[in-house]
C-alpha cells in the first residue's frame, strides 16, 4: 500500500490546491504530526487542508477531534496566518515541497522521508518547525535561512537534450534511470515503459535513440494526461490512489472521483480510521497477547501435572500387582543391608548381575542415604524404600497422585478464569472496535444555488436571497436579479443588497419580511441595534453607474428613482428546519416567515453571546429535535454579530 505521496500525485494536488486562493484561515490544529487549516471560501464555505509531513497534503473531509491542549507550534500558527488569506501554493522544482503563501508568511510542507512543516517569513527566515533538525548541509532551527534541496529535473517540461543527458548519465536498468534521474518513482517509470511498450530490464545504454525518443514522448504523454483521479483495489482492498489513468493499473477495480483531494482522502482517510482503531485497542490487544500466554503456560503445567499423576498412580497400582513379589525383595533386601552393609550389598549385588542373578538384574540403582533400592518392573521404574513397609511404599506414590491431581486442579480453574479474562478482554476490543473513532466523516450534502447567500423563504413561498460581502453583493445584483424581481435595502452602511426572486408577483407580507431581513442581516445587528428602516425598489432602478466625479467600489451600487420605504422593522430573527424540495434545510429570516414553514423553531435577536458560542447553542436545540446540522453552515446563514435566544417555540 501507498505510504506517502509522490512528486507526481503532489503536482496534480497542487495544480487543484490553486483554487483554495482567497479563502480564510479560521483555525489550525495540529496532532503528532498533522496539521490541519480550517479554510473558509466565499461561496463554497468551509474547506479543511489536512498536512501530514512526509506523507500527505490535501483537503479531507476526515476530523480528528482537536486535541485538548494546544501544542506551542499550534499558537505559533495561530499567532501568524489565523485571519490571513491563502493566497498561493506552489511545488517546490517537481520536489515533495509544497510551499503556501499566508500574507508576508510561507508555510512550507516537506514530505519527503520523516517530513516536516515549517513556517517562514518574507525573509525566508524560520519562524518555528514542526520539528527542529540540522543536517550537514542545512537546519531547520530558528533565525535560520530555510534551505531548499537542490533543484531537481521535472518530467513535466525537460527538454529532450537533458533527457538523453541525463538518462544516458549511467549505465543501469532504464526503469531505474527513468525513477531516479527524472525524480517520478516506480510506479510512473513502469507506466512509460509499459506505453512504449520497451522491457524495463534493458540497459540505457542497450537503447537506440529511436527508443529513447519513443519513451520520451510517452513520459511526456503520461505527465501530460487529463486528470482522472481514481482508488484502485486489489481482492477488495484499496492498494492505491492516483490523479490519473493509469494502463499499469487496467485490470484492477477502481473507483472514480470528481477531485484528486476527494480521492485521496478517501485512501488516507480509511488508513488513518483504521490507525485509530488499532492505536485505540493497542492496549486491549496487549493484553489479549499477554493472556494468551499465560493460557499456553498453563496449558503446559496441566498436562505436566496430569502426566506426573497418571505415573504416580501406575507405578502405586504397579506394587500392589506385583506385592508377593515386592514384599520379599524389601524383606531380602532389607535384611542382607542389616547383614552386610550398603557397601557389600550393593556389591553383592553387582556381582549377581555379572552372574544373571533375575533379581539382580532388576535393579537400576542403590541409594544409600534414602536407604532405598530402584528396580524395574515391565519398563517401569519403581523406588522401594527399605525402611518401610510394601504399603508405605505405595502410599509414597499415591501421595505424589494426589498432590499432582491437586495442583491440576487448581491448574484447570486458573486456567478457567484466564480463559474468562480471555473472552473479556476479546469483548471489549470488539465494543471499541464498533464505537465511533474520534475521527468523524463530515458528510457534505450538495448545496442549493442560493445557499452560498443569505436566505430565506417568506411567509408566502418566495425565495429572498442577499450577499453575505462585497463579492456576493456584487453577484447576488450582477448575476441573479432580473426584472421580474425586487430589490431591498436597509438604511445603514454596511447593509446587504436583498433580491426578491419573482418579487413582482409578491403581496405585502413578503415585502415586509424582505426588509426586515435587509435590517437584521445589516450592520445594526452588530450594533445591537432592536429597529431600522429599510426600503425596496424595482430592479431597472440599481446601477452600477455612478455620480459624476465618484467611484463605486467591489459591491456597492446606486438606487435612482423612487423608494418604497418601511420604517421601524424590528431587528428580529428565527432559526428553524424548514422543508424545500427533497430535503431540510436549516433556515434563518424573519419570525413569521420561519413559523410558516415550522412548528419548531428559535427566536432569536443582538445579544452578548459570543456568535460562536451562541450557534453551538443553537446547533443543541436543532439536534434535541433530531436535525444534526454543521456549526459552519449555522454560522453562514447567522446574522452578523453576537446574539440571543428570546423565545424557543416547540
Amino acid at each position: 500500500m501507498k505510504e506517502e505521496m509522490s512528486s507526481v500525485d503532489i503536482k496534480y494536488i497542487v495544480e487543484e490546491l490553486k483554487s483554495l486562493k482567497g479563502a480564510r484561515i479560521d483555525k489550525i490544529y495540529h496532532d503528532r504530526s498533522e496539521i490541519r487549516i480550517k479554510l473558509h471560501k466565499v461561496g463554497e464555505g468551509r474547506k479543511d487542508l489536512i498536512i501530514e509531513a512526509g506523507k500527505r497534503i490535501h483537503l479531507t473531509s476526515y476530523i480528528k477531534e482537536a486535541p485538548k491542549m494546544a501544542s506551542s507550534f499550534t499558537m505559533l500558527l495561530r499567532k501568524h496566518l489565523s485571519g490571513g488569506f491563502f493566497e498561493d501554493i506552489e511545488q517546490h522544482d517537481f520536489d515533495r515541497i509544497v510551499r503556501i503563501r499566508v500574507g508576508n508568511y510561507t508555510l512550507i510542507a516537506e514530505l519527503f522521508r520523516r517530513g516536516n512543516v515549517v513556517l517562514v517569513d518574507e525573509n525566508n527566515i524560520i519562524i518555528g518547525a514542526l520539528r527542529y533538525e540540522e543536517f550537514k548541509d542545512r537546519a531547520i532551527k530558528p533565525k535560520h535561512e530555510y534551505k531548499l534541496p537542490p533543484a531537481r529535473d521535472s518530467p513535466v517540461d525537460v527538454s529532450w537534450e537533458r533527457f538523453l543527458e541525463l538518462i544516458k548519465s549511467e549505465d543501469i536498468e532504464i526503469v531505474r534511470a527513468l525513477a531516479r534521474k527524472m525524480n517520478m518513482g516506480g510506479l510512473y517509470a513502469e507506466e512509460i515503459l509499459l506505453r512504449a511498450e520497451i522491457d524495463k530490464k534493458k540497459k540505457t545504454n542497450e537503447l537506440s535513440e529511436g527508443e529513447l525518443k519513443l519513451i520520451f514522448e510517452k513520459m511526456k504523454e503520461v505527465f501530460n494526461a487529463p486528470k482522472k483521479p481514481n482508488t484502485i483495489y486489489k481482492d477488495g482492498t484499496m492498494v492505491d490512489v492516483v490523479p490519473i489513468e493509469l494502463k499499469w493499473y487496467e485490470n484492477y477495480e477502481k473507483k472514480y472521483f470528481e477531485t484528486f483531494s476527494e480521492a485521496l482522502d478517501e485512501y488516507f482517510g480509511k488508513i488513518t480510521v483504521e490507525k485509530a482503531k488499532i492505536e485505540r485497542t493497542k492496549r486491549l490487544e496487549e493484553k489479549k497477547r499477554q493472556i494468551l500466554a499465560t493460557l499456553r503456560r498453563q496449558e503446559e503445567q496441566m498436562k505436566g501435572f496430569e502426566a506426573e499423576m497418571k505415573k504416580n498412580q501406575e507405578l502405586g497400582d504397579l506394587i500392589y500387582a506385583n506385592f508377593t513379589f515386592i514384599d520379599n525383595i524389601l524383606r531380602e533386601f532389607s535384611k542382607a543391608v542389616e547383614k552386610l552393609g550398603w557397601a557389600h550389598f550393593k556389591k553383592r549385588i553387582e556381582e549377581g548381575k555379572k552372574a544373571g542373578n533375575k533379581v539382580a538384574l532388576m535393579v537400576t540403582s542403590i541409594d544409600p542415604k534414602e536407604k532405598a533400592v530402584t528396580i524395574e518392573i515391565d519398563g517401569k521404574k519403581i523406588r522401594l524404600h527399605l525402611n518401610k513397609s510394601i504399603g508405605e511404599n505405595a502410599e509414597i506414590y499415591y501421595e505424589k497422585a494426589k498432590k499432582a491431581k491437586h495442583k491440576l486442579d487448581g491448574a484447570r480453574k486458573a486456567h478457567e478464569d484466564t480463559k474468562k479474562r480471555l473472552q473479556e478482554t476479546e469483548k471489549l476490543i470488539e465494543e471499541e472496535m464498533k464505537k465511533e473513532p474520534k475521527i468523524k466523516k463530515l458528510e457534505k450534502r450538495k448545496k442549493k444555488w442560493f445557499e452560498k447567500f443569505k436566505w430565506f423563504l417568506s411567509s408566502e413561498g418566495f425565495l429572498i436571497i442577499a450577499g453575505k460581502d462585497a463579492t456576493t453583493n456584487e453577484i447576488v445584483v450582477k448575476k441573479y436579479m432580473n426584472e421580474n424581481d425586487l430589490y431591498c435595502h436597509a438604511d445603514i452602511y454596511g447593509a446587504p443588497h436583498v433580491i426578491i426572486k419573482d418579487g413582482k408577483k409578491a403581496g405585502e407580507k413578503s415585502l415586509f419580511e424582505a426588509c426586515q431581513f435587509a435590517v437584521s442581516m445589516s450592520r445594526a445587528w452588530k450594533e445591537g441595534l432592536y429597529s431600522g428602516d429599510a426600503y425596496w425598489t424595482d430592479p431597472n432602478q440599481v446601477t452600477k453607474k455612478a455620480p459624476s466625479g465618484e467611484y463605486l467600489g467591489k459591491g456597492a451600487f446606486m438606487v435612482y428613482g423612487k423608494r418604497n420605504w418601511m420604517h421601524g422593522l424590528p431587528v428580529k430573527l428565527a432559526i428553524g428546519m424548514v422543508q424545500y424540495e427533497e430535503e431540510k434545510l436549516p433556515m434563518c429570516g424573519p419570525v413569521e416567515a420561519v413559523k410558516a414553514h415550522t412548528d419548531k423553531y428559535i427566536i432569536i435577536r443582538p445579544g452578548r453571546m459570543k456568535k460562536s458560542e451562541f450557534a453551538k447553542r443553537l446547533a443543541k436545540i436543532l439536534e434535541r429535535w433530531g436535525y444534526k446540522v454543521d456549526l459552519d453552515e449555522l454560522m453562514q446563514i447567522l446574522p452578523p454579530g453576537n446574539g440571543e435566544i428570546v423565545e424557543v417555540v416547540e
